[in-house]
């Protein structure tokens, strides 16, 4: 009897030592789009596997405009490839300022137009004829916010995703990339009625499965908060989750320069990604210091910031 029960008990002894899925590693990533970042060796030194880059929906277009975007795309995904790292393509609005978009009057600059669901199409086959070897995408970014086309049409960003897992066979989509907009961020308890209405019409429209969906919680990570973070993915009600852009911000309008400030938000972002079992992967936001008037760079002048060093611990 004793030796019956024996293979059983060391079995159980075997599952029991196994991490959970709540303390199984994270997957964690670098969002940064200059293609340079390949070539840092504090970037090399931290061993990422996996960065984020985002262009625009139509960057295959790009030389027919003039400008190096898809140069710089190409660059990049090759830099990615040569290092044997995975990139997420991340697609959105045409280049430009999109931040003019909120005022009506400015709905019809390229970067404010929303692509039809066969323009659409038409771009995203030709990116896979070029680079089929990218089989991570996201289809359009940050969908529910102004600087987004998307953001005034639900429908339209659910096409999208259903477009993009049609002609991506096997690829890992990201469902919807979900920015963690309060209806008052301001608010000591905030709501956010507004994004899961957003969600709710993308959900009705989606007609492919919701196996991976994105969450971008800044206005969280960077409060102390994971209020914004929890009704989103509870609104998502999606199989996995990942947070396809995160990270503690050093500097932006009310958030004066802080490195150390930047280190506990870094330190909580962690913290709430352990929090749910289903997110499995988070991307940093960004390397490199300064977008404009936003910083939340690692590095800064060729310098680490604290933050890299609790990221290199992560990954």
């Amino acid at each position: 009897m004793r030796s019956r029960l024996l293979p059983s008990a060391l079995a159980l002894l075997a599952l029991l030592l196994l991490p959970s899925a709540a303390q199984a590693k994270l997957t964690v990533g670098i969002s940064e789009n200059s293609p340079s970042v390949f070539t840092d060796p504090l970037f090399q030194q931290l061993g990422a596997k996996h960065t984020r880059v985002v262009t625009s929906w139509n960057v295959m277009s790009s030389p027919e405009r003039g400008d190096d975007e898809l140069a710089r795309l190409t660059q990049y995904l090759e830099a990615a490839r040569a290092q044997g790292v995975t990139p997420l393509v991340t697609f959105e609005h045409a280049r430009g300022d999109a931040g003019i978009c909120k005022r009506r009057s400015n709905r019809r600059k390229p970067q404010c137009v929303l692509p039809s669901a066969r323009q659409y199409e038409r771009e995203f086959k030709r990116f896979r004829a070029a680079f089929p070897y990218v089989t991570t995408i996201s289809p359009f970014n940050e969908v529910n916010h102004f600087t987004q086309p998307t953001s005034r049409n639900a429908k339209a960003a659910a096409r999208f995703t259903d477009i993009a897992r049609r002609n991506c066979r096997g690829c890992k989509i990201v469902a919807v990339d979900i920015l963690d907009q309060a209806d008052n961020v301001r608010a000591k308890r905030p709501t956010f009625n507004k994004t899961v209405r957003y969600i709710k019409a993308f959900r009705r429209a989606l007609k492919s499965p919701r196996t991976i969906c994105g969450v971008h919680n800044y206005s969280d990570v960077n409060r102390g908060r994971s209020t914004g973070t929890k009704a989103i993915i509870k609104a998502l009600g999606c199989r996995e989750i990942w947070l396809t852009e995160t990270g503690g911000v050093y500097s932006f309008g009310s958030f004066k320069p802080s490195a150390k400030r930047q280190l506990k938000s870094t330190k909580f972002m962690f913290k709430v990604a352990r929090q749910n079992r289903r997110i499995k992967r988070l991307y940093v936001y960004t390397f490199f210091g300064r977008i404009n008037d936003f910083d939340s760079g690692l590095v800064a002048r060729g310098k680490a910031r604290p933050a890299y060093f609790e990221v290199k611990k992560r990954i």
